[in-house]
């Protein structure tokens, strides 16, 4: 190891160099840009099929949790209805209800329109499951008020294509 002795001027302007460096390599990569990409619209891959036509969505939360012959089943995405408009979906078999928040799509969301199916808000349903796609037929759908919708809409859900 060759060591040498540096005299006050000498570590001044390696100082100086140093700090030069650290701050153009700062600038750049501050000035650049990142590359953007176009976030395209989720796929469709779950379909709740009513009297009113079709409710479209995309799965974004789909655990399936199956134990001792029963499956804990979570489901959440956004969507939308056959005119357009955006819901979110929620299902959980545990509580044994599916909820449709309309006019929003995200969760926590306070949706004044909801149309819902299940234990507590009509009749109880069946989850179908194979592999990761499930399927509910004749389900009992009521809005926020508990007034009927539809008493036959079946869904189906892929989980595959999250």
């Amino acid at each position: 190891m060759i060591a040498k002795r540096l005299g006050m001027g000498e570590r001044r302007s390696i100082s100086a160099v140093m700090i030069g460096l650290f701050s153009s390599l700062m600038l750049t990569g501050c000035s650049a840009e990142a590359p953007t990409t176009e976030r395209s619209a989720a796929p469709v891959t779950s379909v709740l099929e009513t009297a009113a036509g079709r409710y479209e969505f995309a799965p974004t939360t789909c655990a399936i949790h199956g134990q001792g012959g029963a499956e804990d089943i979570e489901i959440q995405g956004p969507g939308t209805t056959p005119d357009g408009e955006k819901f979110f979906f929620e299902l959980s078999s545990t509580a044994n209800v599916i909820t449709i928040d309309l006019g929003v799509d995200g969760p926590f969301s306070s949706a004044e329109r909801r149309i819902q199916a299940g234990r507590v808000y009509s009749r109880e349903f069946t989850i179908m499951t194979s592999g990761r796609q499930l399927s509910v037929a004749d389900l009992v759908l009521v809005d926020e008020n508990g007034a009927s919708i539809d008493d036959g809409a079946t869904l189906t859900i892929d989980c595959d294509a999250q």
